[in-house]
């Protein structure tokens, strides 16, 4: 039986460059090794300092290259070459290595945390080992067992939330939204995603009232 997982893993190659400007916040996009023996990483970064970020970027010795591919304001899309300073990634080896699909991954100065379908309890544990082996510290907030869920889209809908309403939660809880005391307000997190206050609210009541429903008010997840 295959497993969906949220997991937050600490010690990640960028890390170093977020922490100087831990304002900010990457959602990768692309990872994949070069003939080289360089690395290439897609992703978008979200804040307001782009300049003191990449003054860090450009003193850490582990990154070869830096390129701004696109400027949407409050974020930006980047490639990124770690070149020969960086140790071979571990979270891409072991995902390769046993079927591993990272389905969303967003990271800060503390922690990477991401969504990922595992094809097996041995591909989770296998996961979970070489963090640890690393000393990668690994926690485990979401587990569930992979199920059809009646009208759910496939992945996309997954637990019974559609692809916006998924968005609209996930954008939420890295903001702040759900925190106690809250970190951001509704207005903030509708003008990131681009819809208005009310198409917000509606979708985080929509994908709460789908995701309890087939999360917590089943038995089937573990």
């Amino acid at each position: 039986m295959a497993l969906i997982a949220h997991v937050r893993i600490g010690n990640q190659p960028g890390m170093e460059v977020l922490r100087a400007v831990p304002e900010m916040r990457v959602r990768l996009e692309d990872m994949r090794p070069m003939p080289d023996g360089d690395w290439r990483v897609l992703y978008w970064a979200e804040g307001d300092d782009f300049d003191r970020y990449e003054t860090a970027i450009a003193a850490d010795p582990t990154i070869a290259a830096y390129r701004c591919l696109s400027d949407l304001g409050d974020r930006r899309l980047y490639r990124i070459t770690f070149g020969s300073a960086l140790d071979r990634p571990i979270l891409h080896e072991v995902t390769m290595a046993h079927d591993i699909t990272i389905v969303e991954a967003t990271m800060t100065a503390e922690r990477l945390r991401f969504w990922a379908r595992y094809p097996s309890r041995e591909a989770f544990d296998a996961m979970r080992t070489a963090c640890r082996e690393a000393a990668m510290p690994f926690e485990v907030t979401r587990l569930f067992e992979e199920r059809e869920t009646a009208g759910d889209g496939g992945p996309v809908g997954r637990y019974g939330v559609t692809g916006p309403q998924r968005e609209a939660l996930l954008r939420a809880l890295e903001a702040g939204y759900f925190a106690v005391p809250r970190e951001t307000t509704l207005e903030d997190v509708a003008q990131g995603l681009d819809v208005s206050t009310s198409a917000l609210s509606a979708r985080l009541r929509r994908g709460q009232s789908g995701l309890i429903s087939n999360t917590l008010a089943s038995d089937e997840s573990i």
